[in-house]
């Protein structure tokens, strides 16, 4: 019967510790996200969204070159001072840098020719 009633007592302390281990390495996992309201869950879980529209191409609007000097261009009515690389006065186009980084291939009063990569 003594051996009956230490069979039940450590079956009884497992019943109840098992629970206890399991339970928090169980939970550990939704802590974090546990002190967020549900649109902060929401946002969290969802991924960032690319601008759907990228920005229009610049405009260029004129080219001037002098014999000792570096080249000016217009871009969108606005000078800057250009490099010799980046203007080809035969066919009077430019690659101009846009304000979102991209690079475009323009001729003077023209669509862009490419877009894309320098």
């Amino acid at each position: 019967m003594r051996m009956f009633s230490i069979h039940a007592t450590a079956l009884a302390a497992l019943a109840v510790t098992l629970p206890l281990l399991s339970g928090p390495a169980a939970r550990a996992e939704s802590l974090g996200r546990l002190f967020h309201t549900p649109a902060e869950r929401a946002r969290i879980d969802r991924p960032p969204q690319p601008d759907a529209t990228p920005a229009p191409p610049p405009r260029l609007d004129g080219i001037i070159t002098r014999s000792g000097g570096k080249p000016v261009i217009f871009v969108d009515g606005q000078a800057t001072p250009a490099d010799t690389r980046q203007v080809r006065i035969n066919d009077a186009s430019a690659r101009v840098t846009g304000p979102d980084g991209r690079h475009h291939l323009l001729r003077v009063g023209d669509s862009p020719l490419n877009t894309g990569a320098p």
